[in-house]
Protein backbone atom coordinates (compact mmCIF):
# COMPACT_ATOMS: atom_id res chain seq x y z
CA UNK A 1 0.00 0.00 0.00
CA UNK A 2 1.39 3.27 -0.46
CA UNK A 3 2.46 4.99 2.50
CA UNK A 4 0.44 8.33 2.08
CA UNK A 5 -3.04 9.01 3.59
CA UNK A 6 -6.01 9.85 1.13
CA UNK A 7 -5.38 13.98 1.00
CA UNK A 8 -8.91 14.65 -1.20
CA UNK A 9 -11.54 15.81 1.15
CA UNK A 10 -14.87 15.39 0.01
CA UNK A 11 -18.03 17.24 -0.33
CA UNK A 12 -21.24 15.96 0.78
CA UNK A 13 -25.15 15.91 -0.62
CA UNK A 14 -27.77 15.99 1.36
CA UNK A 15 -31.94 16.05 0.26
CA UNK A 16 -33.98 18.27 2.38
CA UNK A 17 -35.92 16.26 5.31
CA UNK A 18 -34.59 12.56 3.51
CA UNK A 19 -34.80 10.38 6.40
CA UNK A 20 -35.03 7.15 4.49
CA UNK A 21 -35.94 5.05 7.80
CA UNK A 22 -37.97 6.78 10.78
CA UNK A 23 -38.94 5.11 13.92
CA UNK A 24 -41.98 2.80 13.54
CA UNK A 25 -41.83 3.40 9.86
CA UNK A 26 -40.85 -0.56 8.84
CA UNK A 27 -40.32 -2.34 12.15
CA UNK A 28 -43.72 -1.06 14.35
CA UNK A 29 -43.24 -1.10 17.59
CA UNK A 30 -39.75 -2.44 17.52
CA UNK A 31 -38.21 0.67 16.46
CA UNK A 32 -41.01 3.49 17.59
CA UNK A 33 -38.62 5.14 19.91
CA UNK A 34 -35.73 5.22 18.04
CA UNK A 35 -33.99 4.34 14.53
CA UNK A 36 -30.59 5.01 14.58
CA UNK A 37 -26.11 4.20 14.40
CA UNK A 38 -26.85 1.94 11.15
CA UNK A 39 -23.99 -0.42 9.87
CA UNK A 40 -24.67 -0.65 6.55
CA UNK A 41 -23.12 -3.84 4.80
CA UNK A 42 -23.17 -4.90 0.78
CA UNK A 43 -24.23 -8.19 0.98
CA UNK A 44 -24.55 -10.03 -2.50
CA UNK A 45 -26.48 -7.89 -4.79
CA UNK A 46 -28.15 -5.97 -1.56
CA UNK A 47 -27.61 -3.63 1.12
CA UNK A 48 -27.81 -5.17 5.15
CA UNK A 49 -28.73 -2.06 7.36
CA UNK A 50 -28.28 -2.94 11.29
CA UNK A 51 -29.36 -0.49 13.56
CA UNK A 52 -30.22 0.33 16.86
CA UNK A 53 -33.64 0.05 17.63
CA UNK A 54 -35.48 1.41 20.95
CA UNK A 55 -38.85 0.02 20.94
CA UNK A 56 -42.39 0.86 22.16
CA UNK A 57 -41.11 -1.08 25.66
CA UNK A 58 -38.53 1.44 26.03
CA UNK A 59 -35.71 -1.29 25.69
CA UNK A 60 -32.84 -1.19 22.89
CA UNK A 61 -32.37 -4.23 19.64
CA UNK A 62 -30.69 -4.55 16.45
CA UNK A 63 -33.04 -4.34 13.96
CA UNK A 64 -32.24 -5.19 10.37
CA UNK A 65 -33.65 -4.27 6.93
CA UNK A 66 -32.14 -4.54 3.48
CA UNK A 67 -32.43 -2.57 0.56
CA UNK A 68 -30.96 -2.99 -3.21
CA UNK A 69 -27.74 -1.39 -4.13
CA UNK A 70 -29.59 0.45 -6.85
CA UNK A 71 -32.34 1.85 -4.54
CA UNK A 72 -30.22 2.57 -1.44
CA UNK A 73 -33.07 4.94 0.29
CA UNK A 74 -35.81 2.00 -0.28
CA UNK A 75 -35.37 -0.49 2.51
CA UNK A 76 -37.38 -3.80 4.07
CA UNK A 77 -37.74 -4.70 7.05
CA UNK A 78 -35.76 -8.26 8.26
CA UNK A 79 -37.10 -7.94 11.90
CA UNK A 80 -34.66 -7.98 15.25
CA UNK A 81 -32.16 -9.69 14.96
CA UNK A 82 -31.39 -9.92 18.77
CA UNK A 83 -32.86 -8.64 21.98
CA UNK A 84 -31.87 -7.55 25.25
CA UNK A 85 -30.32 -10.06 28.17
CA UNK A 86 -32.40 -8.94 30.62
CA UNK A 87 -30.59 -11.53 33.28
CA UNK A 88 -27.13 -10.21 32.66
CA UNK A 89 -26.24 -6.60 34.01
CA UNK A 90 -24.12 -5.09 31.58
CA UNK A 91 -26.73 -5.80 29.05
CA UNK A 92 -30.38 -5.58 30.56
CA UNK A 93 -31.61 -2.77 29.19
CA UNK A 94 -30.63 -4.45 25.14
CA UNK A 95 -27.62 -3.64 22.51
CA UNK A 96 -27.49 -0.81 20.40
CA UNK A 97 -24.65 0.64 18.22
CA UNK A 98 -24.30 -2.62 15.76
CA UNK A 99 -21.36 -3.48 14.13
CA UNK A 100 -20.76 -6.73 11.96
CA UNK A 101 -17.94 -8.15 10.47
CA UNK A 102 -19.04 -11.37 7.83
CA UNK A 103 -16.81 -14.39 8.48
CA UNK A 104 -15.92 -17.04 5.44
CA UNK A 105 -14.57 -19.60 7.83
CA UNK A 106 -17.14 -19.32 10.97
CA UNK A 107 -19.62 -17.62 12.51
CA UNK A 108 -20.25 -13.69 11.68
CA UNK A 109 -19.75 -11.54 14.61
CA UNK A 110 -21.44 -8.74 15.82
CA UNK A 111 -20.17 -6.12 17.92
CA UNK A 112 -22.41 -3.70 19.70
CA UNK A 113 -22.99 -0.78 21.93
CA UNK A 114 -24.38 -2.49 25.61
CA UNK A 115 -26.77 -0.65 28.14
CA UNK A 116 -26.88 -1.91 31.58
CA UNK A 117 -27.94 -1.48 35.17
CA UNK A 118 -27.96 2.49 35.75
CA UNK A 119 -25.51 3.55 38.05
CA UNK A 120 -25.81 4.54 41.61
CA UNK A 121 -22.90 7.50 40.29
CA UNK A 122 -25.33 9.03 37.29
CA UNK A 123 -22.06 7.99 34.80
CA UNK A 124 -22.42 5.75 31.54
CA UNK A 125 -23.58 2.77 32.09
CA UNK A 126 -22.04 1.41 28.73
CA UNK A 127 -19.63 -1.48 27.79
CA UNK A 128 -18.77 -3.61 24.46
CA UNK A 129 -20.55 -6.71 24.07
CA UNK A 130 -20.43 -9.24 20.83
CA UNK A 131 -22.91 -11.52 19.25
CA UNK A 132 -22.58 -14.42 16.74
CA UNK A 133 -24.84 -15.41 13.75
CA UNK A 134 -24.97 -18.97 12.15
CA UNK A 135 -26.85 -17.70 9.20
CA UNK A 136 -24.87 -15.17 7.63
CA UNK A 137 -26.49 -12.23 9.62
CA UNK A 138 -30.16 -12.92 9.87
CA UNK A 139 -30.11 -13.68 13.56
CA UNK A 140 -27.41 -14.17 16.22
CA UNK A 141 -26.84 -15.18 19.52
CA UNK A 142 -24.87 -13.60 22.60
CA UNK A 143 -20.77 -14.67 22.95
CA UNK A 144 -21.55 -14.23 27.09
CA UNK A 145 -23.16 -12.54 29.69
CA UNK A 146 -20.36 -10.43 29.80
CA UNK A 147 -18.42 -7.77 27.47
CA UNK A 148 -16.05 -8.44 25.37
CA UNK A 149 -13.26 -6.10 26.04
CA UNK A 150 -12.02 -5.17 29.80
CA UNK A 151 -12.17 -2.04 31.25
CA UNK A 152 -8.20 -2.18 32.28
CA UNK A 153 -6.51 1.18 31.39
CA UNK A 154 -7.40 4.67 32.13
CA UNK A 155 -8.40 5.83 29.25
CA UNK A 156 -11.51 3.18 28.87
CA UNK A 157 -12.30 2.77 32.81
CA UNK A 158 -15.07 4.33 33.11
CA UNK A 159 -16.71 2.31 29.93
CA UNK A 160 -16.74 1.41 26.18
CA UNK A 161 -19.18 1.64 23.54
CA UNK A 162 -19.42 1.65 19.79
CA UNK A 163 -16.52 0.04 17.64
CA UNK A 164 -15.52 -0.54 13.90
CA UNK A 165 -13.56 -3.43 13.04
CA UNK A 166 -11.65 -3.79 10.45
CA UNK A 167 -10.25 -7.70 9.14
CA UNK A 168 -6.39 -8.10 8.57
CA UNK A 169 -5.42 -11.02 6.77
CA UNK A 170 -6.75 -13.61 9.79
CA UNK A 171 -6.34 -11.18 12.30
CA UNK A 172 -8.84 -8.32 13.24
CA UNK A 173 -8.09 -4.23 14.40
CA UNK A 174 -10.76 -2.40 16.48
CA UNK A 175 -11.01 1.31 16.51
CA UNK A 176 -13.35 1.64 19.82
CA UNK A 177 -15.49 4.39 21.83
CA UNK A 178 -14.00 4.20 25.05
CA UNK A 179 -15.34 6.02 28.09
CA UNK A 180 -12.05 7.86 30.79
CA UNK A 181 -12.25 9.38 33.70
CA UNK A 182 -15.00 12.07 34.83
CA UNK A 183 -14.12 15.60 35.63
CA UNK A 184 -15.63 19.27 36.27
CA UNK A 185 -16.58 21.24 33.67
CA UNK A 186 -14.52 24.15 32.61
CA UNK A 187 -15.18 27.62 33.21
CA UNK A 188 -17.03 29.15 31.16
CA UNK A 189 -17.95 25.97 28.97
CA UNK A 190 -21.57 24.76 27.90
CA UNK A 191 -21.60 21.17 27.67
CA UNK A 192 -24.43 18.13 27.34
CA UNK A 193 -23.76 16.40 30.49
CA UNK A 194 -23.85 18.97 33.15
CA UNK A 195 -21.00 20.16 35.46
CA UNK A 196 -19.41 16.41 35.69
CA UNK A 197 -18.17 15.10 32.20
CA UNK A 198 -16.98 11.93 30.99
CA UNK A 199 -13.51 12.16 28.36
CA UNK A 200 -14.14 10.31 25.70
CA UNK A 201 -11.80 8.84 22.92
CA UNK A 202 -10.65 6.41 20.33
CA UNK A 203 -9.25 3.28 22.10
CA UNK A 204 -7.38 1.14 19.92
CA UNK A 205 -6.99 -3.21 20.25
CA UNK A 206 -5.99 -6.34 18.08
CA UNK A 207 -6.81 -9.32 17.79
CA UNK A 208 -6.51 -13.13 16.71
CA UNK A 209 -9.83 -14.73 16.57
CA UNK A 210 -12.57 -11.76 17.39
CA UNK A 211 -12.52 -12.60 21.16
CA UNK A 212 -9.78 -11.95 22.78
CA UNK A 213 -8.09 -8.58 22.52
CA UNK A 214 -5.15 -6.88 23.49
CA UNK A 215 -4.99 -3.12 23.48
CA UNK A 216 -0.66 -2.31 21.90
CA UNK A 217 -0.77 1.26 22.73
CA UNK A 218 0.24 3.51 25.62
CA UNK A 219 -3.21 5.80 25.06
CA UNK A 220 -6.22 6.77 23.14
CA UNK A 221 -5.34 6.72 19.57
CA UNK A 222 -7.63 9.98 19.28
CA UNK A 223 -8.19 11.80 21.70
CA UNK A 224 -10.59 14.92 22.52
CA UNK A 225 -9.31 18.26 21.78
CA UNK A 226 -10.76 19.97 24.46
CA UNK A 227 -9.25 24.02 24.11
CA UNK A 228 -7.45 23.40 21.02
CA UNK A 229 -10.80 23.46 18.67
CA UNK A 230 -14.07 25.30 19.37
CA UNK A 231 -16.70 24.73 20.64
CA UNK A 232 -14.91 22.96 23.47
CA UNK A 233 -14.37 19.34 22.37
CA UNK A 234 -14.63 16.63 25.33
CA UNK A 235 -16.06 13.62 23.18
CA UNK A 236 -14.77 11.85 20.25
CA UNK A 237 -16.87 8.73 19.46
CA UNK A 238 -18.20 5.91 17.39
CA UNK A 239 -15.72 5.66 14.85
CA UNK A 240 -16.51 4.33 11.35
CA UNK A 241 -12.56 3.22 9.41
CA UNK A 242 -12.37 2.53 5.69
CA UNK A 243 -10.01 1.74 3.81
CA UNK A 244 -8.56 3.06 0.61
CA UNK A 245 -6.02 2.96 -2.03
CA UNK A 246 -4.14 5.53 -0.46
CA UNK A 247 -4.92 4.60 2.88
CA UNK A 248 -7.32 5.45 5.28
CA UNK A 249 -10.03 7.36 6.25
CA UNK A 250 -12.06 8.02 9.94
CA UNK A 251 -15.39 9.45 10.79
CA UNK A 252 -15.56 10.21 14.06
CA UNK A 253 -18.52 12.45 16.83
CA UNK A 254 -16.81 14.28 18.36
CA UNK A 255 -19.26 16.37 20.88
CA UNK A 256 -19.46 20.57 22.74
CA UNK A 257 -22.82 20.83 22.81
CA UNK A 258 -24.33 18.93 19.87
CA UNK A 259 -22.88 15.92 17.64
CA UNK A 260 -20.99 16.74 14.48
CA UNK A 261 -19.21 14.45 11.72
CA UNK A 262 -15.51 15.13 11.51
CA UNK A 263 -13.05 12.72 10.01
CA UNK A 264 -9.23 12.50 10.08
CA UNK A 265 -6.85 10.08 7.76
CA UNK A 266 -3.79 7.90 7.61
CA UNK A 267 -1.34 6.23 5.98
CA UNK A 268 -1.38 3.02 8.15
CA UNK A 269 -4.44 3.12 9.80
CA UNK A 270 -2.68 3.76 12.80
CA UNK A 271 -1.34 7.19 13.00
CA UNK A 272 -4.16 9.90 12.44
CA UNK A 273 -4.77 13.23 11.21
CA UNK A 274 -7.71 15.56 11.48
CA UNK A 275 -9.42 17.23 8.32
CA UNK A 276 -10.20 20.96 8.62
CA UNK A 277 -13.57 21.91 8.98
CA UNK A 278 -15.80 24.11 10.91
CA UNK A 279 -17.98 24.22 13.70
CA UNK A 280 -20.58 21.87 12.06
CA UNK A 281 -17.98 19.62 10.87
CA UNK A 282 -18.18 17.35 7.45
CA UNK A 283 -21.53 17.37 7.34
CA UNK A 284 -23.24 20.27 9.02
CA UNK A 285 -27.33 20.23 9.97
CA UNK A 286 -30.27 20.08 7.47
CA UNK A 287 -32.03 23.04 6.79
CA UNK A 288 -34.83 24.32 9.96
CA UNK A 289 -37.57 22.13 10.50
CA UNK A 290 -35.82 19.13 8.81
CA UNK A 291 -35.35 15.75 10.67
CA UNK A 292 -31.62 16.65 11.03
CA UNK A 293 -31.69 20.26 11.99
CA UNK A 294 -30.04 20.10 15.12
CA UNK A 295 -27.57 17.21 14.62
CA UNK A 296 -26.16 14.62 12.44
CA UNK A 297 -24.12 11.88 13.68
CA UNK A 298 -23.15 8.25 13.71
CA UNK A 299 -22.14 7.67 10.05
CA UNK A 300 -21.79 3.99 8.02
CA UNK A 301 -19.86 5.14 4.92
CA UNK A 302 -19.65 2.29 1.83
CA UNK A 303 -17.74 2.85 -1.14
CA UNK A 304 -19.97 2.60 -4.53
CA UNK A 305 -17.90 3.48 -7.91
CA UNK A 306 -16.74 7.14 -7.14
CA UNK A 307 -19.58 7.66 -4.26
CA UNK A 308 -19.58 7.91 -1.29
CA UNK A 309 -22.55 6.34 0.37
CA UNK A 310 -23.29 7.05 3.82
CA UNK A 311 -26.30 6.56 5.99
CA UNK A 312 -26.70 8.87 9.44
CA UNK A 313 -28.49 9.60 12.29
CA UNK A 314 -30.71 12.78 13.16
CA UNK A 315 -31.98 14.30 15.64
CA UNK A 316 -32.16 13.23 19.18
CA UNK A 317 -29.89 10.37 18.51
CA UNK A 318 -32.17 8.70 16.34
CA UNK A 319 -35.35 9.85 17.41
CA UNK A 320 -36.22 11.17 14.08
CA UNK A 321 -34.53 8.69 12.10
CA UNK A 322 -31.69 7.64 9.60
CA UNK A 323 -30.59 9.09 6.81
CA UNK A 324 -28.98 9.10 3.74
CA UNK A 325 -25.87 11.80 1.53
CA UNK A 326 -23.27 10.62 -0.78
CA UNK A 327 -19.69 12.34 -1.12
CA UNK A 328 -18.01 12.98 -3.59
CA UNK A 329 -14.10 14.21 -3.79
CA UNK A 330 -13.38 17.80 -4.26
Amino acid sequence: MNQTAPSRRLRWSFQPNNSVIKPGQIHGDLDERRASAAHVLPVGDSYYMYYWGTGKDGHHRICLAKSRMDQPSDWEALGSVIERQPEADYNCYGPSFPFVVPVEDGPWLMYFGAWGKKRDDGKLPNTTGLAFSDDEGLSFRYWSDRPVLALDRAWDREGTGSVCVLRDGKSFRMYYTSIGPYFRRPEGVQTGHGDFIPRIGIGYAVSQDGIHWTKPLDDLMVSPRDFDTEPYEYICSKPYVIQEDTGYRMWVNTFGTAYRVRSLTSPDGLHWRWQESGPDGDFGVGPPGAFDDHQRCYASVVKYGDEYRCWYTGNGFGATGIGYAVGRRE
